[in-house]
């Protein structure tokens, strides 16, 4: 079976809508190879990229659950934020 990669570094997020930001990400784990993915949120508001983080980090746990999914976030105050989350597969960077 032939595996994709992608050349990014990052996952393009650059639209400003996060549920359409979801459905992008949804549709790249179910299309590619990715047991480790890193997103890059740091476009994003804190509420939005919480949001992000957390249901990305369901759907990419559902399909890789020794995976491991990191967010490039603006601030590290988000991480606070979502630590309250039981999400094993989280990594936040700056």
């Amino acid at each position: 079976m032939a595996q994709n990669i992608t050349k990014s570094k990052f996952l393009d997020l650059n639209c400003g809508n996060s549920q359409q930001i979801l459905k992008n990400i949804q549709k790249y784990i179910n299309k590619f190879d990715c047991p480790e993915m890193t997103l890059d949120l740091s476009k994003l508001n804190i509420l939005d990229a919480a949001k992000v983080m957390v249901l990305s980090s369901a759907y990419h746990y559902k399909k890789y659950p020794e995976g491991k999914l990191k967010c490039r976030v603006q601030s590290d105050s988000i991480k606070n934020f979502v630590s309250e989350f039981s999400a094993i597969n989280l990594e936040v960077i700056e």
